[in-house]
Protein backbone atom coordinates (compact mmCIF):
# COMPACT_ATOMS: atom_id res chain seq x y z
CA UNK A 1 0.00 0.00 0.00
CA UNK A 2 1.18 3.37 -0.98
CA UNK A 3 -0.28 6.80 1.28
CA UNK A 4 0.73 10.16 -0.23
CA UNK A 5 -0.17 12.86 2.05
CA UNK A 6 -0.94 16.40 0.93
CA UNK A 7 -1.45 19.14 3.77
CA UNK A 8 -2.19 23.01 3.46
CA UNK A 9 -2.42 25.68 5.95
CA UNK A 10 -2.65 23.44 9.25
CA UNK A 11 -1.15 24.52 12.21
CA UNK A 12 2.82 25.02 11.75
CA UNK A 13 2.27 23.29 7.98
CA UNK A 14 1.50 25.77 4.79
CA UNK A 15 2.26 23.24 2.40
CA UNK A 16 3.64 19.79 2.66
CA UNK A 17 3.39 16.44 0.79
CA UNK A 18 5.14 13.56 1.64
CA UNK A 19 4.59 9.77 0.34
CA UNK A 20 4.84 6.64 2.79
CA UNK A 21 5.58 2.98 0.69
CA UNK A 22 4.50 1.02 3.41
CA UNK A 23 5.54 -2.16 1.48
CA UNK A 24 9.16 -1.87 2.52
CA UNK A 25 8.46 -3.38 6.10
CA UNK A 26 11.32 -1.19 7.98
CA UNK A 27 11.53 1.83 9.98
CA UNK A 28 11.14 5.40 9.51
CA UNK A 29 12.49 8.47 11.61
CA UNK A 30 11.43 11.97 11.14
CA UNK A 31 13.39 14.07 13.01
CA UNK A 32 13.27 17.98 13.09
CA UNK A 33 13.25 21.13 14.65
CA UNK A 34 10.66 21.87 17.26
CA UNK A 35 7.56 23.52 16.09
CA UNK A 36 8.12 22.40 12.24
CA UNK A 37 5.63 20.02 12.11
CA UNK A 38 6.21 16.58 13.31
CA UNK A 39 3.17 16.24 15.54
CA UNK A 40 0.97 17.46 13.35
CA UNK A 41 1.95 15.33 10.52
CA UNK A 42 1.87 12.27 12.49
CA UNK A 43 -1.88 13.55 14.02
CA UNK A 44 -2.62 13.70 9.87
CA UNK A 45 -2.11 10.10 10.01
CA UNK A 46 -4.29 9.44 12.31
CA UNK A 47 -6.66 11.16 10.87
CA UNK A 48 -6.96 8.50 8.55
CA UNK A 49 -8.12 6.58 11.52
CA UNK A 50 -9.82 8.39 14.05
CA UNK A 51 -11.47 11.45 12.47
CA UNK A 52 -11.88 13.51 15.36
CA UNK A 53 -8.53 13.10 16.23
CA UNK A 54 -8.03 17.16 15.86
CA UNK A 55 -10.93 18.34 17.99
CA UNK A 56 -9.44 16.45 20.97
CA UNK A 57 -6.10 17.26 20.87
CA UNK A 58 -5.55 20.40 18.94
CA UNK A 59 -7.23 24.02 19.16
CA UNK A 60 -9.73 24.89 16.31
CA UNK A 61 -7.49 28.06 15.81
CA UNK A 62 -4.58 25.92 13.94
CA UNK A 63 -7.22 25.85 11.28
CA UNK A 64 -8.39 28.41 8.50
CA UNK A 65 -10.61 28.37 5.42
CA UNK A 66 -7.67 27.42 3.03
CA UNK A 67 -7.08 24.14 5.65
CA UNK A 68 -6.74 20.76 4.00
CA UNK A 69 -5.36 17.71 3.69
CA UNK A 70 -5.25 15.17 1.45
CA UNK A 71 -5.06 11.32 0.98
CA UNK A 72 -3.94 9.80 -2.22
CA UNK A 73 -4.05 6.18 -1.20
CA UNK A 74 -3.58 3.82 -4.19
CA UNK A 75 -6.48 4.46 -6.50
CA UNK A 76 -8.57 6.50 -3.87
CA UNK A 77 -8.57 9.78 -3.13
CA UNK A 78 -9.80 11.26 0.13
CA UNK A 79 -10.03 14.84 0.85
CA UNK A 80 -10.70 16.65 3.96
CA UNK A 81 -11.83 20.36 3.65
CA UNK A 82 -12.69 23.15 6.41
CA UNK A 83 -16.02 22.94 7.88
CA UNK A 84 -16.88 26.26 8.74
CA UNK A 85 -19.96 25.10 11.09
CA UNK A 86 -17.41 22.41 13.45
CA UNK A 87 -14.28 24.62 12.77
CA UNK A 88 -12.83 21.56 11.47
CA UNK A 89 -11.23 19.78 8.87
CA UNK A 90 -13.71 17.45 7.50
CA UNK A 91 -14.96 14.84 4.97
CA UNK A 92 -17.63 12.94 3.34
CA UNK A 93 -15.78 10.51 2.13
CA UNK A 94 -15.45 6.90 3.28
CA UNK A 95 -11.59 5.93 4.65
CA UNK A 96 -11.67 2.28 3.45
CA UNK A 97 -11.42 -0.41 6.30
CA UNK A 98 -8.52 -2.12 5.30
CA UNK A 99 -6.59 1.23 5.54
CA UNK A 100 -8.41 2.19 9.30
CA UNK A 101 -7.72 -1.31 10.87
CA UNK A 102 -3.90 -1.72 9.79
CA UNK A 103 -3.10 1.66 11.48
CA UNK A 104 -1.87 2.29 14.67
CA UNK A 105 -0.95 5.76 15.92
CA UNK A 106 0.54 6.65 19.05
CA UNK A 107 0.83 10.21 20.11
CA UNK A 108 2.97 12.09 22.32
CA UNK A 109 2.01 13.22 25.88
CA UNK A 110 -0.33 13.56 27.59
CA UNK A 111 -2.77 12.11 24.19
CA UNK A 112 -1.11 8.85 23.47
CA UNK A 113 -2.38 5.37 24.75
CA UNK A 114 0.11 4.83 27.11
CA UNK A 115 -0.43 7.83 28.86
CA UNK A 116 -4.18 6.68 29.26
CA UNK A 117 -4.10 3.28 30.27
CA UNK A 118 -3.82 4.01 34.23
CA UNK A 119 -7.50 3.73 35.28
CA UNK A 120 -8.62 0.61 33.22
CA UNK A 121 -5.42 -1.36 35.09
CA UNK A 122 -6.52 -0.11 38.75
CA UNK A 123 -9.59 -1.81 37.74
CA UNK A 124 -8.64 -5.38 36.41
CA UNK A 125 -6.75 -5.85 39.84
CA UNK A 126 -9.33 -8.26 41.62
CA UNK A 127 -9.03 -10.35 37.90
CA UNK A 128 -5.25 -10.10 38.46
CA UNK A 129 -5.70 -11.48 42.16
CA UNK A 130 -7.46 -14.59 40.71
CA UNK A 131 -5.28 -15.40 37.81
CA UNK A 132 -2.15 -15.59 40.28
CA UNK A 133 -4.61 -17.38 43.00
CA UNK A 134 -5.42 -20.38 39.92
CA UNK A 135 -2.58 -20.18 38.20
CA UNK A 136 -3.98 -19.06 35.14
CA UNK A 137 -1.57 -16.87 33.92
CA UNK A 138 0.88 -17.20 30.91
CA UNK A 139 4.60 -16.38 30.17
CA UNK A 140 4.73 -14.05 27.49
CA UNK A 141 8.03 -14.98 26.34
CA UNK A 142 8.95 -12.83 23.21
CA UNK A 143 7.95 -9.74 25.43
CA UNK A 144 10.15 -11.13 27.74
CA UNK A 145 12.97 -11.51 25.85
CA UNK A 146 12.69 -7.97 24.48
CA UNK A 147 12.87 -6.43 27.75
CA UNK A 148 15.75 -8.26 28.52
CA UNK A 149 17.05 -7.37 25.59
CA UNK A 150 16.23 -3.63 25.44
CA UNK A 151 18.04 -3.34 29.08
CA UNK A 152 20.58 -6.13 28.98
CA UNK A 153 19.43 -8.24 31.67
CA UNK A 154 17.44 -11.10 32.70
CA UNK A 155 15.38 -9.87 35.86
CA UNK A 156 12.34 -10.15 33.30
CA UNK A 157 11.80 -13.97 33.63
CA UNK A 158 9.31 -13.86 36.27
CA UNK A 159 7.17 -11.68 33.94
CA UNK A 160 3.65 -13.06 33.37
CA UNK A 161 0.27 -12.28 31.57
CA UNK A 162 -3.33 -12.83 31.75
CA UNK A 163 -6.46 -11.83 29.64
CA UNK A 164 -9.51 -10.00 30.74
CA UNK A 165 -12.12 -9.16 27.78
CA UNK A 166 -9.34 -10.38 24.94
CA UNK A 167 -6.84 -7.66 26.20
CA UNK A 168 -3.60 -8.84 27.71
CA UNK A 169 -1.99 -7.75 30.66
CA UNK A 170 1.21 -7.93 32.44
CA UNK A 171 2.49 -8.29 35.91
CA UNK A 172 5.78 -9.56 37.53
CA UNK A 173 5.36 -12.47 39.93
CA UNK A 174 8.24 -12.88 42.85
CA UNK A 175 8.94 -15.80 44.59
CA UNK A 176 7.51 -14.48 47.49
CA UNK A 177 3.96 -14.57 46.29
CA UNK A 178 3.86 -10.89 45.62
CA UNK A 179 3.07 -9.02 42.40
CA UNK A 180 4.17 -5.83 40.46
CA UNK A 181 1.51 -4.73 38.09
CA UNK A 182 2.68 -3.34 34.67
CA UNK A 183 1.43 0.27 35.68
CA UNK A 184 3.98 0.12 38.78
CA UNK A 185 6.81 -0.61 36.10
CA UNK A 186 9.01 2.13 35.45
CA UNK A 187 8.28 4.84 32.92
CA UNK A 188 10.51 2.79 30.19
CA UNK A 189 9.39 -0.74 30.58
CA UNK A 190 5.74 0.49 30.40
CA UNK A 191 6.31 1.87 27.35
CA UNK A 192 8.39 -1.02 26.13
CA UNK A 193 4.86 -3.34 26.72
CA UNK A 194 2.58 -0.69 25.52
CA UNK A 195 5.20 -0.76 22.11
CA UNK A 196 4.69 -4.71 21.96
CA UNK A 197 1.24 -4.24 22.43
CA UNK A 198 0.84 -2.31 19.33
CA UNK A 199 3.36 -5.09 17.43
CA UNK A 200 1.39 -7.85 18.94
CA UNK A 201 -1.87 -6.31 17.72
CA UNK A 202 -0.57 -7.08 14.10
CA UNK A 203 -1.44 -3.55 12.54
CA UNK A 204 0.37 -3.40 9.68
CA UNK A 205 1.69 0.50 10.10
CA UNK A 206 2.94 1.70 13.77
CA UNK A 207 3.36 5.55 14.20
CA UNK A 208 4.80 6.80 17.39
CA UNK A 209 5.73 10.36 17.92
CA UNK A 210 8.39 10.54 20.30
CA UNK A 211 9.70 7.15 21.11
CA UNK A 212 12.72 7.92 23.04
CA UNK A 213 10.87 9.31 26.14
CA UNK A 214 11.76 7.49 29.36
CA UNK A 215 14.04 5.41 27.64
CA UNK A 216 18.16 6.01 28.11
CA UNK A 217 20.36 6.42 25.60
CA UNK A 218 21.63 2.11 26.07
CA UNK A 219 18.27 1.51 25.55
CA UNK A 220 16.78 3.84 22.94
CA UNK A 221 19.99 1.71 20.84
CA UNK A 222 18.95 -1.86 21.65
CA UNK A 223 15.35 -0.48 20.65
CA UNK A 224 16.34 0.11 17.53
CA UNK A 225 17.52 -2.99 16.16
CA UNK A 226 14.40 -4.85 17.68
CA UNK A 227 12.44 -2.85 15.97
CA UNK A 228 14.01 -4.15 12.79
CA UNK A 229 14.07 -7.32 13.37
CA UNK A 230 9.97 -7.05 13.87
CA UNK A 231 9.43 -5.52 10.85
CA UNK A 232 10.76 -8.22 9.22
CA UNK A 233 9.24 -10.87 10.76
CA UNK A 234 5.73 -9.64 10.58
CA UNK A 235 5.96 -7.15 7.78
CA UNK A 236 5.33 -4.37 9.83
CA UNK A 237 6.07 -0.34 8.52
CA UNK A 238 6.96 1.46 12.20
CA UNK A 239 7.48 5.50 11.48
CA UNK A 240 8.39 7.33 14.73
CA UNK A 241 10.24 10.61 15.25
CA UNK A 242 12.79 11.70 18.17
CA UNK A 243 15.14 14.08 19.45
CA UNK A 244 17.72 11.68 20.57
CA UNK A 245 21.11 11.87 19.25
CA UNK A 246 21.99 8.33 20.45
CA UNK A 247 19.06 6.62 18.73
CA UNK A 248 20.02 8.81 15.34
CA UNK A 249 22.91 7.42 15.27
CA UNK A 250 22.01 3.86 15.01
CA UNK A 251 19.86 4.17 11.83
CA UNK A 252 20.77 3.57 8.61
CA UNK A 253 20.74 5.89 5.63
CA UNK A 254 17.65 5.27 4.46
CA UNK A 255 16.09 4.89 7.88
CA UNK A 256 16.78 8.64 8.46
CA UNK A 257 14.71 11.42 7.57
CA UNK A 258 14.60 15.71 8.03
CA UNK A 259 12.06 17.89 8.55
CA UNK A 260 12.48 21.09 7.34
CA UNK A 261 10.97 24.45 5.74
CA UNK A 262 12.16 25.49 2.49
CA UNK A 263 10.26 28.80 1.51
CA UNK A 264 6.32 27.99 1.75
CA UNK A 265 7.15 24.70 1.63
CA UNK A 266 7.72 21.84 4.27
CA UNK A 267 9.81 19.25 3.50
CA UNK A 268 10.59 15.49 4.61
CA UNK A 269 13.82 13.94 2.48
CA UNK A 270 16.35 11.38 3.31
CA UNK A 271 19.30 13.37 5.45
CA UNK A 272 22.65 11.56 6.46
CA UNK A 273 23.12 11.50 10.56
CA UNK A 274 26.12 13.63 10.12
CA UNK A 275 24.02 16.59 8.32
CA UNK A 276 21.35 16.16 11.05
CA UNK A 277 23.61 16.50 13.58
CA UNK A 278 25.00 19.72 12.35
CA UNK A 279 21.52 21.23 11.97
CA UNK A 280 19.57 20.26 15.04
CA UNK A 281 22.48 20.62 17.61
CA UNK A 282 25.35 22.48 15.73
CA UNK A 283 27.54 19.68 16.44
CA UNK A 284 30.05 19.52 13.83
CA UNK A 285 30.86 15.80 12.36
CA UNK A 286 31.31 13.97 8.91
CA UNK A 287 30.14 10.37 7.10
CA UNK A 288 33.02 9.99 4.96
CA UNK A 289 36.70 10.45 5.97
CA UNK A 290 39.43 10.38 3.08
CA UNK A 291 43.56 10.01 4.44
CA UNK A 292 45.91 11.31 2.20
CA UNK A 293 49.59 12.06 2.63
CA UNK A 294 50.17 15.44 2.18
CA UNK A 295 48.32 19.06 1.91
CA UNK A 296 48.62 18.88 -2.14
CA UNK A 297 47.41 15.62 -2.56
CA UNK A 298 43.98 17.18 0.18
CA UNK A 299 44.04 20.29 -1.83
CA UNK A 300 43.72 18.01 -5.38
CA UNK A 301 40.70 15.92 -4.10
CA UNK A 302 39.25 18.61 -2.67
CA UNK A 303 39.31 20.82 -6.10
CA UNK A 304 37.97 17.33 -7.84
CA UNK A 305 35.17 16.71 -5.34
CA UNK A 306 34.06 20.87 -5.10
CA UNK A 307 34.91 21.32 -8.64
CA UNK A 308 30.94 21.41 -10.03
CA UNK A 309 29.63 23.20 -6.56
CA UNK A 310 28.17 19.27 -6.09
CA UNK A 311 25.95 18.98 -3.41
CA UNK A 312 26.21 15.36 -1.52
CA UNK A 313 24.46 13.75 0.31
CA UNK A 314 27.29 12.48 2.76
CA UNK A 315 29.19 15.35 4.59
CA UNK A 316 32.87 14.48 4.35
CA UNK A 317 35.91 15.39 5.99
CA UNK A 318 39.82 15.13 3.74
CA UNK A 319 42.73 14.65 6.60
CA UNK A 320 46.13 14.56 5.33
CA UNK A 321 48.32 12.82 7.57
CA UNK A 322 51.96 12.57 6.42
CA UNK A 323 53.61 9.44 5.10
CA UNK A 324 51.97 6.91 3.10
CA UNK A 325 52.27 4.07 5.68
CA UNK A 326 51.06 6.67 8.54
CA UNK A 327 47.93 6.96 6.22
CA UNK A 328 47.21 3.54 5.82
CA UNK A 329 48.24 2.29 9.26
CA UNK A 330 45.65 5.22 10.91
CA UNK A 331 42.84 3.58 8.52
CA UNK A 332 43.72 -0.14 10.15
CA UNK A 333 43.83 1.33 13.42
CA UNK A 334 40.34 2.56 12.90
CA UNK A 335 38.71 -0.45 11.52
CA UNK A 336 39.84 -1.82 15.25
CA UNK A 337 38.88 0.77 17.60
CA UNK A 338 36.68 2.71 15.45
CA UNK A 339 38.09 6.57 16.64
CA UNK A 340 36.65 8.18 13.35
CA UNK A 341 33.55 5.81 12.33
CA UNK A 342 32.91 2.49 10.81
CA UNK A 343 35.81 1.27 8.62
CA UNK A 344 33.55 1.73 5.73
CA UNK A 345 33.47 4.99 5.81
CA UNK A 346 36.99 5.41 5.41
CA UNK A 347 39.47 5.08 2.58
CA UNK A 348 42.61 6.01 2.11
CA UNK A 349 43.87 8.08 -1.25
CA UNK A 350 47.92 7.80 -1.94
CA UNK A 351 50.21 8.94 -4.36
CA UNK A 352 50.73 6.59 -7.55
CA UNK A 353 53.87 5.34 -6.11
CA UNK A 354 52.72 3.91 -3.25
CA UNK A 355 50.47 0.99 -4.75
CA UNK A 356 52.06 -1.47 -3.12
CA UNK A 357 50.44 -0.63 0.37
Amino acid sequence: MNITINISKVQHINEMSFSLDLTKNKITCIVGKNGIGKTTFIKSIKNLQSADIFIKTSSRYIFNQESRIEYLINNDVITYIYNSNLKVIDTKSIVPEEVKSNIFVELPIPYGDRFNSFPTLSKIDSDLRKCIAFQTYEVPSELIKMLNSVYKTDVYKNLKSFKVKQNNYYFRLNENGYYIREDYFSSGEFFIINLYRMIESKRKYIIIDEIDISLDSSAQVELVNLLREFCDKYNLNIIFTTHSLALMKTLNDDELYYMYREGNKTMISKRSYNFIKSSLFAFKGWDKYILTEDETLQDYLEYIIDRNNNSYFYKYKIIYIGGATNVVNLMKRNEKEEFLTKPENVICVLDGDQARL
